[in-house]
């Protein structure tokens, strides 16, 4: 939450007079601020006995950040629904007596994974170099609300999968072609969700 600007500029005075956060935190809520309010505007300033007092790094955005990473989560969402899409239709192609129709699904999958895979490790790969010369990086709003995204649509794609395979398990439609497509979905989605979920402790304790 962002912290109001008046606010701020009181709990930085108050601080610098001597007044406890404990007598700051009393007289805001007094004053009809609400506790989330008083909490994010004292936790802006680091607890450390010094004058003036001393503000914590804030997360930051920028136009480069939402470039670099809208860019490199676009291209790793693309490319994991073609992965998805290219086990598909090999199982259909091993599973399915009618094999001719998907040459084509495979060839259009592996076409986009050529462009898609390259790109998004050379992305990546360049912005963990970045991260570990840089920890304040990991402070970037833009990269942890795509983080929390990509999050929650692995959440989504999971739960998504776990409906339709109780769907298919009582309406007798449960059978290896279907389960192994529905397994496909929850490795990658599971692998991706645990992969960011990772990267987030990564930055909370950089």
């Amino acid at each position: 939450m962002a912290v109001n600007k008046q606010l701020s500029r009181f709990v930085r005075d108050a601080l610098a007079s001597g007044k406890t956060r404990a007598e700051i935190s009393q007289a805001l809520t007094d004053s009809g601020w609400s506790p989330s309010e008083v909490a994010d505007a004292l936790d802006a300033w680091a607890e450390i006995r010094f004058s003036p007092p001393v503000p914590r790094p804030q997360a930051t955005v920028s136009a480069r950040d939402f470039f670099i990473y809208a860019l490199t989560f676009g291209v790793m969402i693309f490319g994991a629904v073609y992965l998805v899409q290219l086990f598909h239709a090999l199982i259909d192609l091993w599973l399915d007596t009618d094999s001719y129709r998907w040459p084509g699904r495979i060839r259009w999958s592996m076409a986009v994974l050529i462009v898609t895979t390259p790109v998004y490790l050379w992305l990546t790969l360049r912005e963990r170099g970045k991260l570990a010369d840089d920890p304040a990086l990991y402070r970037s709003a833009i990269r942890r609300w795509l983080m929390y995204l990509t999050l929650l649509l692995s959440a989504a794609a999971l739960l998504g999968d776990g409906v339709a395979v109780i769907y298919a398990f009582l309406s007798g439609d449960f059978t290896l072609q279907f389960f192994l497509k529905a397994l496909v979905v929850a490795v990658i989605a599971g692998l991706i969700f645990l992969f960011y979920l990772a990267d987030i402790r990564k930055g909370d304790a950089a």
